[in-house]
């Protein structure tokens, strides 16, 4: 079971109350989609230090821990339900966990349970597929939640063309991205799509500064993929304080959605220690 921290709560908190604006401002359309891509097993473990407690028991050290749903199971909670879920995992023992959380979950309707496909897969080559069978008329919410530069820009770009979709991307720089920069720089051509992200990183200015065009550079490329001013919010080891790690990304052509996520990522930081 993948063990996570508050920050992994914090992403957890604004993705949840995202979803469930998405399923009551989308009844008008026909269908809903859900799309984990890199669903995990479904299940996550609270702890804030590395022990060997294992189960659904309390930290040993910590005494906080606790099992909490993952965004695959948080998705199959919604008060509407989506009218197809799709969850993508490539590691085969999460896959058949995530079936097996999935199917002990007492408190998911059992017509919820029976509308997901499950895909054992690389999450690059699935989307790919997906974005080619995708009507005009059918809404699509995904999750691109890679534990680091796992996802490609091609990806993305295929992602675009769908009509009606918003994307939530974990942006992993200060996570992953940073430390491939002098030995695996073909990854991050592979992230970014292009290899002008060297460029940038080689320009003078500070560290950090670097960093903030960088993430300016990723957003513009989204824009110019026509997503209309997609929204960041950098997550922290701690709610206010503490490393950064990355930041979320929302991307959207719709207007209202984009007001949505933008009310969620400025004003509800409060909320997030009161829902964990």
């Amino acid at each position: 079971m993948r063990r996570i921290k508050k920050h992994s709560e914090q992403k957890l908190a604004y993705f949840q109350k995202y979803i469930n604006a998405y399923v009551k401002v989308t009844q008008v359309l026909p269908k809903i989609i859900y799309i984990d891509a890199f669903a995990g097993t479904g299940k996550c473990k609270t702890c804030q230090i590395k022990c060997k407690t294992k189960g659904g028991k309390k930290c040993e050290i910590c005494k906080e821990g606790k099992i909490v749903d993952g965004s695959a199971l948080l998705s199959l909670k919604t008060d509407r339900p989506f009218n197809e879920y799709i969850f993508i995992e490539l590691d085969e023992k999460n896959f058949t966990k995530l079936r097996q959380n999935v199917d002990a979950a007492t408190d998911i309707d059992i017509n919820r349970k029976n509308k997901i496909k499950y895909i054992g897969g690389d999450a690059n080559k699935e989307l790919l597929k997906i974005a080619k069978n995708t009507d005009q008329y059918t809404g699509n919410f995904i999750f691109l939640d890679p534990e680091g530069s796992e996802l490609t820009w091609a990806t993305i770009t295929a992602l675009s063309k769908i009509r009606k979709i918003d994307l939530l991307i974990l942006y992993p720089y200060d996570m992953a991205l940073v430390r491939l920069i002098k030995d695996y720089p073909q990854k991050l051509d592979r992230f970014f799509g292009t290899k002008e992200w060297k460029g940038i990183y080689d320009s003078s200015g500070t560290t950090q500064k670097k960093k903030d065009n960088l993430l300016l550079f990723y957003k513009e490329n989204l824009g110019k993929l026509g997503f209309l001013f997609p929204e960041a919010k950098q997550i922290k080891q701690k709610l206010y304080s503490g490393h950064p790690l990355y930041h979320l990304i929302f991307a959207s052509r719709n207007p209202t959605a984009i007001k949505i996520m933008s009310q969620i990522f400025n004003k509800e930081l409060d909320n997030q220690t009161k829902m964990f």
